[in-house]
C-alpha cells in the first residue's frame, strides 16, 4: 500500500505541461533495437537521421584550436558576433534581403531547440498550430508541451503536393502559425517558387506567421533550391532554421541557429538565457567554419544520392512497396502494400527481420507508410529493403 502511494504521489509531481509531450517515435524504434543489440541479435538500422559520415576535418580541427586557444568560457546567449555575422551576411546575399546579426539572429543548441524557444515565444494553450503531413513530429510535440493544439492537413493521398487550398479550409480564428519544412524529412519534397509564393500569400491574407524549417536545404537533388525568406521578402511573421547538424554531419555538436523579426528573436534569447545560456564555445567556431566548408558536404550529398537511386531501383522491382522520389533530405517515404499497421509492422520487422526503421505513424500519417534513412551503408539500405519486401508476404 505505501508503495503504491509513493508511485500516485511520484506520478502526481509532474507538471501538466510534462505529461503532455509526448516520446520520440523516432528515438523509440532505436531504444527497441538497442535493447535486441543488448541480446546479441544484428540490427540494420534504418531509422535514425544520423548521417554515417565523420564531421569533416577542418570543422573538428577549428574546434580543437577554440580549445586550445582558451575559447571555451560563455559567450554571448545569441552566439558568437562572428558566426552571427556570417550567417546574416551570407542570408542577406542569398534572399536579397537585409539581416542585422544583432538584432535578428541566434545561434541554438541544435535546430531542435530553434524551433522549441520559437514556438513557446509564439503559441498560447488556445492557439493551433497548423502542419502538413507526413512531418517531423517533434513540431507535435512542442506544441503539445505549450498546450496548444496540432491541425494536421494530409498531403499523403496526393503526391505530397502542398495543399493551399485544404490549409486555408484549416484555419480558423485560433490558428497562429504555420510550420513549412523543405525539403521535408520524411518524404523529401523540395517546395518550387510557386508553392512558396501560395504560402507567402496565404501568410499575409490571415496573418498566420510561417516557420520555415531549412535544416535539409544543402542536400538536394535534380531540382533548384529556393528559401522562403527570398519570397516572403520580410521578417515579419518569418522565421527560418537552420544548423549544421543533417549537411555537416554534426548531429551531436548541437548547434542551430534561427533567423526572425528583431522581438522573437529577443524573447527566444530570453528563452535561452534562463535554459542552456548559450551554445558551447568551441562548438561555435567550428559553426564558424562549417560555413567555409563545401566540397565535402557536396561528396556528401552525391551519395545520398547514390544510395536514393539504387534504393529506388530495387523498391521498383518490390512487389510490395512503392515510393514517390524524393527532391531532398535523405529518406525514403515507402509507402507498402499489407494488412499490418505501420507501427506493429516496425516492431515486428525489428523482431523477426532485424531491420529497424520508422513507422509512418510517427509522422502523422495514417496509411501503409514506413521511413527509412539512407545515412547509412548502401548495402545496409538494399538489404533492409529486400527484408521488408519479404516479411510484407506474410501479410497480403
Amino acid at each position: 500500500m505505501v508503495e503504491w502511494c509513493k508511485k500516485m504521489f511520484n506520478k502526481e509531481l509532474l507538471s501538466m505541461a510534462a505529461q503532455r509531450i509526448p516520446a520520440s517515435g523516432t528515438l523509440k524504434m532505436n531504444a527497441l533495437s538497442k535493447e535486441l543489440e543488448e541480446k546479441g541479435k544484428i540490427v540494420i538500422h534504418l531509422e535514425v537521421g544520423q548521417p554515417n559520415f565523420k564531421t569533416p576535418k577542418p570543422i573538428a580541427e577549428a574546434a580543437y584550436a577554440a580549445m586550445l586557444d582558451g575559447k571555451t568560457g560563455y559567450t554571448s546567449s545569441k552566439g558568437i558576433k562572428e558566426l552571427r555575422d556570417k550567417i546574416a551576411t551570407i542570408h542577406s546575399v542569398d534572399t536579397g534581403i537585409t539581416i542585422n546579426s544583432k538584432e535578428n539572429v541566434i545561434i541554438t543548441p541544435g535546430a531542435k531547440a530553434s524551433l522549441f524557444e520559437a514556438l513557446i515565444s509564439l503559441l498560447n494553450p488556445s492557439d493551433n498550430l497548423i502542419v502538413v503531413t507526413p512531418f517531423w513530429p517533434s513540431y507535435e510535440g512542442i506544441a503539445s508541451f505549450i498546450g496548444a493544439k496540432t491541425k494536421m492537413v494530409h498531403t499523403e493521398r496526393n503526391d505530397f503536393i502542398f495543399p493551399i487550398e485544404d490549409i486555408k479550409e484549416a484555419i480558423d480564428n485560433n490558428s497562429k502559425a504555420l510550420i513549412i519544412n523543405s525539403p521535408s524529412n520524411p518524404a523529401g519534397v523540395v517546395y518550387d517558387l510557386d508553392t512558396l509564393r501560395a504560402i507567402k500569400d496565404l501568410s499575409e491574407d490571415h496573418g498566420l506567421f510561417v516557420i520555415s524549417d531549412e535544416i535539409y536545404k544543402k542536400i538536394v537533388f535534380d531540382v533548384e533550391y529556393h528559401q522562403y525568406l527570398s519570397v516572403s521578402q520580410s521578417l515579419d511573421r518569418t522565421l527560418v532554421v537552420d544548423g549544421f547538424s543533417k549537411s555537416h554531419a554534426m548531429t551531436g555538436w548541437r548547434i542551430g541557429y534561427a533567423i526572425g523579426d528583431k522581438a522573437l528573436i529577443e524573447s527566444m534569447n530570453k528563452i535561452q538565457q534562463n535554459s542552456t545560456t548559450c551554445v558551447n564555445a568551441p562548438t561555435q567556431w567550428a559553426a564558424l567554419k562549417a560555413m567555409d566548408v563545401i566540397e565535402p558536404v557536396n561528396e556528401m550529398v552525391n551519395e545520398y544520392k547514390e544510395r536514393r537511386d539504387k534504393a529506388l531501383e530495387l523498391i521498383a522491382e518490390c512487389e510490395h512497396l512503392s515510393c514517390k522520389k524524393p527532391n531532398g533530405a535523405f529518406y525514403l517515404f515507402i509507402k507498402y502494400i499489407g494488412d499490418i499497421e505501420s507501427y506493429n509492422l516496425a516492431v515486428k520487422l525489428l523482431d523477426e527481420k532485424g531491420v529497424c526503421l520508422t513507422p509512418g505513424s510517427v509522422f502523422g500519417v495514417t496509411e501503409n507508410f514506413v521511413r527509412i534513412s539512407l545515412a547509412s551503408r548502401l548495402d545496409l539500405i538494399l538489404e533492409g529493403i529486400k527484408r521488408l519486401n519479404s516479411f510484407l508476404s506474410n501479410y497480403q
